[in-house]
């Protein structure tokens, strides 16, 4: 069971989208043979920050970048491929990635960061450690909103939460997909133009032995 969560703050006013969804797969490696973008690569291995992050905080933002340089390529080398290996993820909402995928225009690359990225880390372990329930607010009840106007955020800022395994590329098809969620919100954040930074991070969760919590953070600033 993979459950999905997302949280937008728009610039002009404050507008809370809370949606869940899940997708229930067959227990087995998502297998794809692609080489890595060297563009990609090197502009990401540019950035001082980006290195000091894991192999999977590095590897899930290199996927990120990916679909928003080229997503006709990432719909053909890892959609097609994942939908393959996994006819159950097929939908209504599998079909509308596709449509959007084939035919939206590359958006800007996503510059990794490092506060958000602690805000990530934060928001992450905390759920982990407490066995939460996926949510956008912390154990201790402060707000999303709250959580970000202390890291300095006062607009303009998104957050997807993804439970499942610990698998870069898989959690970013998850949140692609979007099944069962209307706005297809966290399809929304990652594809955004208007987002210019992202921070990240995975969190083992306890008392359920092999799930984690992604948290992915964005800004348009």
């Amino acid at each position: 069971m993979k459950r999905l969560l997302s949280v937008f703050i728009a610039c002009a006013f404050i507008s809370f989208v809370h949606s869940q969804g899940s997708i229930v797969l067959r227990d087995a490696p998502f297998i794809v043979e692609t080489e890595k973008d060297a563009s990609i690569q090197q502009w990401l291995d540019s950035n001082a920050f980006y290195k000091k992050l894991s192999p999977d905080q590095q590897e899930s933002i290199y996927w990120i970048n990916y679909i928003r340089k080229y997503p006709k390529l990432f719909h053909d080398k890892i959609l097609i491929p994942f939908l393959e290996q996994f006819p159950e993820a097929k939908s209504a909402y599998s079909k509308s990635l596709s449509a959007t995928l084939i035919s939206m225009s590359p958006v800007g690359l996503l510059i990794p960061d490092e506060n958000l990225t602690k805000v990530a880390i934060e928001h992450a372990t905390d759920l982990g450690k407490h066995g939460a329930g996926i949510s956008h607010s912390s154990t201790s009840g402060s707000s999303f909103q709250e959580r970000m106007n202390k890291a300095g955020y006062f607009s303009n800022v998104a957050e997807n939460i993804y439970e499942g395994k610990r698998s870069s590329l898989e959690a970013l098809i998850f949140l692609l997909i979007d099944t069962g969620v209307k706005s297809v919100g966290h399809r929304k954040n990652i594809l955004s133009i208007e987002m210019k930074r992202v921070g990240l991070s995975f969190y083992p969760i306890k008392g359920r032995p092999g799930m984690f919590f992604l948290v992915q953070d964005f800004s348009g600033e």
